[in-house]
C-alpha cells in the first residue's frame, strides 16, 4: 500500500474523530524499548540479536531482543519470531498524492541491474545459526541469503517454501517434510532429503536452535531420512507451532559444505536464496551478489533477483542513519527509533513499507532470577513507581502505551490485563514494607539514544520513590550475551508480537531458564508452564487466543516485565526502489511483507 504524508494526515483525522465520537482514546501512540534487541530510545532490537541491536533468538520470528527506548533501545529480541508488517508502500509521496501510486507501481516493469544499499542497526557476529545470536540486522541479511522451509503468507498461514509439501499428524508429535526438486545451493549442490537431515540435524545440536527442537523424542535420531526428497521428524510432546518456526532461523537451509567448513563460525553463509554471500568485512559492509542459478520467478514471470547485488551496512548509530538515508547515500534501512518515527511518517519524500499489524512489545525485563527482582513485590513496587506516560513524551512520542505482550487485534491481547499503573505514593508504601535494596542496576547499550533513556529511569526511580540506581554500560554486541547469560537485573528489551502466541514458548517456559537460557528474565511459573503446552497441542484459534489472554493477566499479576510502549518499525527506502517486502509464493499468493523491522529484498529493483 502507499503511504504519502497526505494519506497518513487524513487517517489520523479519522481517527480522531473517533476518538472523539467514542468520547475517549487510546493510550497514544509512542514507542517501544531486539530484540529481534534492547528496545531503542525511542527506537530499537530488542530482538534481533545481541550483534543486532536487539538481540535476537534463536527461535522464530518472534526473537527477542532489546528494545529500543521510545522505541529504538533495543534491538531485538528475539526471533523470531517477534511478528508484525506487510506492503510495498511509497509513503512519501507529495502532499497531493491521491493513492493513485499503488497503481502505477504495479504497472511498472521491474528493470534488472544496479547494487542496493541498505542500512543496518548492528552488526552480527556469524552466520553460524544454530548457536548465533541473530536479531534484526542479522535476520534482514540471512533472508536474503537463505530460503526457509516453510514461510508465512500475508494472512498469516503457514505455506511450504523450499518445501514442496509438509504433513502432519493429529496430535503435532510427527511431521514429514519433502524438498522441492531442482533446488540447488549456491555452490552448485542438490538442496535434498539428505541436506535437509543434514540440516535440521545441526540445528538440532546448536546451543540456541537445540532449544527450539529439544522435544525430539530421540535426539537427533528422531530425524529420520525417508527418501531422496524426505524427511520426518518425531516429537515427545505435541508442538503445534512447528511450522511456524522453520518459516525463519530454525528453517533456514544451508548447504552440507557449510556445515563441514571447521571455520564456519567466522565463514560466509551459503544457502539456495537470491543473493550468494560474498564478502563479509566486519563493522563495515555485509556483500551480496546475485543467485544466477536462483529457483523462483518474479510475479512477472521472469527469473529472479532483479538486482544484481545488496551491499548491508551496519550503522548502529540512528542519527547517522537516518543522515545517510537523507543525503542520498543509501537505498534503504529499518528504524524504531522514537526521535527518527515522526520525520519518516511525515517528511520522508521516499517509500515507507506498510507495518505488519502485530507489533514487538518495548519493556523493561527483570531478571527474575536472582536479587532484586526475584521478589514480585520488588517488581511490582518499580512498576508503581514508573511513570511510563513521561517516558512516552519524551523517549516514545510515536509509540503507544501497552499493558502487556500482545497487540491490540492480536490473539492474547486484552485492554486491561491488571498491570500495575503509576502510584508512587503505593509504590514507597511497598518499599517501605519490603525494604529498598542497596542497589538498582540498570544495563544499557553504549549509543547515545539508549543512555538517555536510562538517565531518565535513573533520574525518575530516585525522585519518585528514593531508589539507588546506577548503570552498567557496555556495547551493543554484548547485550544478547548478558540475556542469554542473567549477566542483568534490568534493561530495556524488545520482542514478541509473532502473530502466534506458541513461539513465545521458548521465552517464557520455565524448561528454557538454564544455561545459556532463551527465556531470558528466568520465569519460572508452573501456571505459565501448563498455559503454554496447552497452546502448543491446539491451531484453534479461540482455544490459543483464551489461553494467550491467562497468560497475559499473569504476566500483570506477577509483574514479570515493565511493559512501556509497542515496538513500532518503519523501513524506509528510496523513492526509485520498487518491490521492497514482495515475494511472490508457489502458491501464487504472496508472503507477509514484514515483522518486527525485518523484510525481504528478493524482488527489490531500483530505477535506471
Amino acid at each position: 500500500m502507499i503511504r504519502t504524508r497526505k494519506s497518513r494526515a487524513v487517517a489520523a483525522l479519522v481517527a480522531g474523530a473517533l476518538v472523539i465520537a467514542a468520547c475517549g482514546g487510546d493510550d497514544d501512540s509512542g514507542d517501544d524499548a531486539e530484540t529481534e534487541e534492547p528496545a531503542d530510545d525511542g527506537g530499537d532490537d530488542g530482538g534481533d540479536e545481541p550483534a543486532d541491536d536487539g538481540g535476537d533468538e534463536p527461535a522464530d520470528d518472534g526473537g527477542d531482543e532489546p528494545a529500543d527506548d521510545g522505541g529504538d533501545d533495543g534491538d531485538d529480541g528475539g526471533d523470531d519470531g517477534e511478528g508484525d508488517d506487510s506492503g510495498d508502500g511509497d509513503t512519501g509521496g507529495d502532499d497531493t498524492d491521491d493513492g493513485e501510486g499503488d497503481m502505477a507501481d504495479d504497472m511498472m516493469a521491474p528493470v534488472r541491474g544496479g547494487v542496493l544499499t541498505y542500512l543496518l542497526e548492528a552488526e552480527s557476529d556469524t552466520w553460524d545459526i544454530p548457536g548465533a545470536n541473530c536479531a534484526v540486522a542479522c535476520i534482514t541479511v540471512m533472508r536474503q541469503v537463505m530460503d526457509p522451509l516453510t514461510i508465512i503468507n500475508d494472512q498469516n498461514e503457514v505455506e511450504p517454501f523450499l518445501l514442496e509439501s509438509f504433513e502432519v499428524n493429529d496430535d503435532f508429535t510427527e511431521y514429514t517434510l519433502t524438498m522441492r526438486e531442482g533446488i540447488t545451493f549456491h555452490d552448485g549442490t542438490p538442496a535434498d532429503g539428505a541436506a535437509l537431515q543434514r540440516n535440521l540435524v545441526e540445528m538440532a545440536s546448536g546451543l540456541l536452535q537445540g532449544q527450539v527442537l529439544m522435544d525430539l523424542v530421540n535426539g537427533v535420531d528422531s530425524i529420520e531420512l525417508v527418501d531422496d526428497m524426505s524427511v520426518k521428524l518425531t516429537f515427545g510432546r505435541p508442538y503445534a507451532t512447528f511450522l511456524y518456526a522453520i518459516a525463519e532461523r530454525t528453517g533456514w537451509l544451508f548447504a552440507p559444505s557449510y556445515w563441514d567448513n571447521p571455520e564456519r563460525a567466522g565463514a560466509l553463509a551459503v544457502g539456495t536464496g537470491p543473493f550468494m554471500m560474498t564478502e563479509w568485512v566486519r563493522g563495515e559492509r555485509t556483500s551480496l551478489e546475485a543467485n544466477p542459478n536462483y529457483w523462483r520467478t518474479g510475479a512477472d514471470g521472469e527469473p529472479l533477483p532483479y538486482l544484481d547485488g545488496i551491499e548491508f551496512r551496519p550503522v548502529p548509530d540512528d542519527s547517522a542513519r537516518l543522515a545517510t538515508m537523507q543525503g542520498g547515500d543509501a537505498d534503504g534501512t529499518h528504524d524504531d527509533t522514537g526521535e527518527n518515527l515522526e520525520y519518516w511518517r511525515t517528511e520522508w519524500e521516499g517509500n515507507l513499507l506498510e507495518p505488519a499489524p502485530d507489533k514487538e512489545a518495548g519493556y523493561l525485563m527483570f531478571n527474575a532470577g536472582k536479587p532484586p527482582f526475584d521478589n514480585p513485590d520488588m517488581r511490582r513496587a518499580l512498576a508503581l513507581c514508573t511513570d511510563r506516560t513521561e517516558y512516552q513524551a519524551f523517549r516514545a512520542p510515536e509509540n503507544t502505551i501497552i499493558n502487556g505482550p500482545f497487540a491490540e487485534g492480536a490473539l492474547g491481547y486484552i485492554d486491561d490485563p491488571g498491570f500495575p499503573q503509576f502510584d508512587p505514593d503505593a509504590g514507597n508504601a511497598l518499599l517501605d514494607e519490603i525494604g529498598r535494596p542497596d542497589e538498582i542496576i540498570y544495563g544499557t547499550t553504549n549509543t547515545p539514544a539508549t543512555q538517555l533513556t536510562a538517565e531518565l529511569f535513573v533520574d525518575m526511580w530516585g525522585t519518585n520513590c528514593g531508589l539507588n540506581v546506577t548503570t552498567d554500560v557496555f556495547d551493543q554486541s554484548e547485550l544478547i550475551t548478558k540475556a542469554l547469560t542473567g549477566d542483568f537485573q534490568v534493561f530495556a528489551w524488545r520482542n514478541h508480537g509473532q502473530n502466534n502466541p506458541g513461539l513465545e514458548y521458548v521465552w517464557w517456559h520455565s524448561r528454557h531458564t538454564e544455561g545459556l537460557a532463551l527465556n531470558f528474565g528466568r520465569i519460572i511459573d508452573e501456571e505459565i508452564d501448563s498455559l503454554m503446552d496447552q497452546i502448543q497441542a491446539t491451531t484453534d484459534q479461540a482455544e490459543i487466543d483464551a489461553l494467550a489472554q491467562q497468560i497475559n493477566q499473569r504476566f500483570a499479576s506477577e509483574v514479570y516485565n515493565l511493559w512501556l510502549v509497542s515496538a513500532e518499525w518503519e523501513i524506509p527506502y528510496a523513492s526509485n526502489v520498487h518491490g521492497v517486502g514482495v515475494v511472490t509464493l508457489p502458491s501464487g499468493g504472496v508472503a507477509e511483507p514484514t515483522i518486527a523491522g525485518r523484510t525481504w529484498l528478493h524482488e527489490a529493483w531500483k530505477e535506471s
